[in-house]
C-alpha cells in the first residue's frame, strides 16, 4: 500500500521535489477545478493526475495505468451544462436532463468504440472504454508532441508546400478511413493536430457531434479559421464536407502561418506559398456554399496534387458557354464550321491509316473521340514509371496509398482497382497501393539497464506492442530498471501479432550480503535482453511469460 514516502500513482519512491522517480508524476498540484476528479483518485486501474483540457462534453486528465505501468490520457464524459456538484467521485445529473445525458453518453461510448477499430499512426489508440462513477470513460494513448500552432512557433516559419504535403499525407488517409467508419470529426484545427517528435501528424480532439455545432444542449466548442460556416448555424450538424473545409483551412495555415478567411487566396501573396492548382484545391474545398464545395477528401487530395481539376456545377458551366458565344461575331461562324469539319475529316483519315491509334495497353472503344478506355495492368510497375507515362495520366487519375510488402520492391504497385481489362470512362480514378518494402521490425538493442519509461517510449515509437512483467530486483538491475525481454535483441517482430514481454525489477528488498563463498542460485533467470547474459535465449518461469 502506498504511504507518505511512496508515489500515489505507482507506489514508487519519492525523490526531491516531491516527484516520483519511477513514473515522473508530482505528488501535489495547485489545480482547483470545480467538478473534476481529485488529484490521485483511482478509477478502474487508472490513477488520475492533472486536467489537460475541459470542454462542454468531457474532461481529459493525465493518468497512470497501474497495469501497463505507463502514462495515458483518461477522458471522462462530463457535460458541464448537465451535471450538478459531485457526490464524492460520482457524477450527479441535473433534474430533467437524465434522458439527454444518457443519450449523449451512448454517443460518447459509440464514438470511442468505433475509434478503437481504426488502426492508424494519426490517431491515438483506445485502450479501454468503461463506465464508473455514473458516467463513461475512455482510456487513450498519450501522444507526445506539440500542437501544430506550437510547432510553427518553435519553427519560426511555415512549412513549404512539399513539407506540408508530406506532413498531411497520413491525415488525408485517416480522414478517408474515418469517412468509411461514418465518423465526422468536426474539430480539425491547429489545436487538435499534434506533431510528434518523429514529425508525424496525429489528430486528437474527437468528440460527439453536439460539441461541434452551435446548439442548446451543451457548451459547444468551435475553432475560428478552421470550423466550417455551417457549424455556426443552429442545429446544422457537421458532415464529411465540414472536415474537408477544416483540413483545407489547416493546410493553408501550415504553409502560410495565417488562419484562413474568405478571399485569402485572391491576393498575389498566396502564390508564393502554393502552386496554382493547390490554391484552387483549397479555394473550392472552403467554399461557403456546401453545394459548390469539394465534399470528399479523395477529390481534394487529387486536386491538391494536380491530378484532377475542379468542376463547377453544371448550371454554371452551361451559363458560361452561352455567355462565351456572345463574344463571337456571327460572320466568323461559317469559317469555324468549315474548320471543324476539316479537322474531323483529318482525324478519320488518320484512324483509317492506323496512325494516331492509342496504345494497346489502354485501347479506346472509339477511334475518333476517346470516350472509354481499358484499364492496363499496373501491378509490378514502379510509381515513377506511371508518373512518366503521359498517355496513361491523360486517360486516368490515380489515388495512391502505401503498404508494406515482402513480394514487391519499394515503389512498385502491389494492387490496383479497377482490375486490369476493365472498360471505364476516361478520367476514371485508379486506386493503387505502392510497396514500402518489407516491414523489418526487430527487438532493439540497449533495452536492458534502461528505465521502463524510456523503454516503453522507444517501443511505442517503433510500433511494437508490449506487456510488462515484474521480476526480483538485483544489484545490477535495481527497482524500476528493465532487466531484459522475452525475445533476444535483433529478433524479428510482427507488429500486428507479436507482443514483447518486458521484465522490470520490482522493489523486493535485496538480500543481505552472505559471508558464505558459495553463491546462492538466482531466483530469476537472466532475461534475454541483458547484453551481458551468456545466452540470447530466455528461460523465464511460465508465470512471467504470460
Amino acid at each position: 500500500m502506498p504511504n507518505e514516502n511512496t508515489c500515489i500513482f505507482c507506489a514508487g519512491p519519492i525523490t526531491e521535489g516531491n516527484v516520483c522517480s519511477w513514473c515522473g508524476f508530482s505528488q501535489t498540484t495547485d489545480q482547483k477545478l470545480s467538478g473534476t476528479l481529485k488529484y490521485g483518485t483511482k478509477v478502474d486501474c487508472y490513477v488520475v493526475g492533472e486536467v489537460i483540457t475541459m470542454d462542454g462534453e468531457s474532461t481529459s486528465y493525465f493518468a497512470y495505468d497501474t497495469r501497463q505501468q505507463k502514462k495515458i490520457v483518461l477522458k471522462e464524459f462530463l457535460p458541464v451544462s448537465m451535471v450538478a456538484p459531485r457526490q464524492g467521485d460520482n457524477v450527479v445529473i441535473q433534474p430533467g436532463k437524465e434522458v439527454l445525458f444518457k443519450n449523449l453518453m451512448m454517443d460518447f461510448t459509440d464514438l470511442y468504440t468505433t475509434l478503437s477499430n481504426i488502426k492508424s499512426k494519426s490517431v491515438a489508440r483506445v485502450y479501454k472504454i468503461f463506465t464508473a462513477n455514473g458516467t463513461a470513460y475512455a482510456a487513450l494513448e498519450y501522444i507526445r508532441g506539440d500542437t501544430l500552432s506550437q510547432k510553427l512557433l518553435k519553427r519560426g516559419k511555415p512549412y513549404t508546400f512539399k513539407e506540408a504535403r508530406w506532413l498531411f499525407q497520413d491525415l488525408f488517409l485517416l480522414l478517408k478511413e474515418l469517412e468509411r467508419h461514418n465518423i465526422a470529426h468536426g474539430g480539425i484545427s491547429d489545436e487538435t493536430v499534434i506533431i510528434t517528435p518523429d514529425n508525424y501528424a496525429v489528430l486528437s480532439g474527437f468528440a460527439i457531434q453536439d460539441l461541434r455545432v452551435k446548439n442548446e444542449h451543451i457548451m459547444y466548442k468551435l475553432y475560428d479559421g478552421f470550423s466550417a460556416p455551417e457549424q455556426y448555424s443552429p442545429n446544422q450538424f457537421p458532415g464529411f464536407y465540414s472536415d474537408v473545409y477544416s483540413i483545407a483551412a489547416l493546410f493553408y495555415y501550415a504553409v502560410t502561418g495565417k488562419k484562413y478567411k474568405e478571399g485569402a487566396l485572391d491576393g498575389k501573396d498566396s502564390a508564393r506559398h502554393m502552386p496554382k492548382y493547390a490554391r484552387q484545391a483549397v479555394k473550392y474545398a472552403t467554399m461557403t456554399a456546401i453545394s459548390q464545395r469539394i465534399d470528399n477528401i479523395e477529390d481534394f487530395v487529387l486536386t491538391l496534387d494536380n491530378k484532377a481539376t475542379v468542376e463547377r456545377p453544371k448550371t454554371t458551366r452551361i451559363q458560361k458557354k452561352k455567355s462565351d458565344l456572345s463574344f463571337l461575331n456571327k460572320k466568323y461562324i461559317p469559317y469555324l464550321a468549315v474548320t471543324v469539319i476539316f479537322l474531323l475529316f483529318l482525324v478519320a483519315v488518320l484512324s483509317l491509316s492506323g496512325k494516331g491509334e492509342p496504345s494497346s495497353s489502354y485501347r479506346t472503344s472509339s477511334s475518333v473521340v476517346v470516350d472509354k478506355v481499358t484499364v492496363p495492368g499496373l501491378k509490378g510497375k514502379s510509381y515513377s514509371e506511371i508518373l512518366r507515362d503521359k498517355q496513361l495520366n491523360e486517360y486516368f487519375n490515380f489515388d495512391v496509398t502505401e503498404d508494406y510488402s515482402d513480394e514487391y520492391l519499394p515503389g512498385q504497385v502491389i494492387s490496383q482497382q479497377p482490375a486490369e481489362g476493365t472498360e471505364v470512362k476516361t478520367g476514371t480514378t485508379i486506386y493503387i497501393t505502392i510497396s514500402k518494402g518489407e516491414q523489418l521490425l526487430t527487438v532493439p538493442d540497449g533495452l536492458a539497464g534502461d528505465t521502463l519509461e524510456n523503454v516503453m517510449r522507444r517501443l511505442d515509437d517503433l510500433g511494437i506492442k508490449y506487456a510488462v512483467t515484474e521480476v526480483v530486483q538485483t544489484e545490477k538491475y535495481p527497482y524500476g530498471v528493465v532487466a531484459g525481454t522475452d525475445k533476444p535483441r535483433g529478433t524479428p517482430i510482427n507488429p500486428d501479432t507479436d507482443t514483447l514481454i518486458i521484465y522490470v525489477s520490482d522493489n523486493t528488498p535485496l538480500p543481505s550480503p552472505s559471508p558464505s563463498p558459495t553463491p546462492s542460485p538466482s531466483p530469476t533467470p537472466s532475461p534475454s535482453g541483458d547484453p551481458d547474459s551468456s545466452s540470447d535465449t530466455s528461460s523465464q518461469p511460465e508465470e512471467e511469460t504470460e
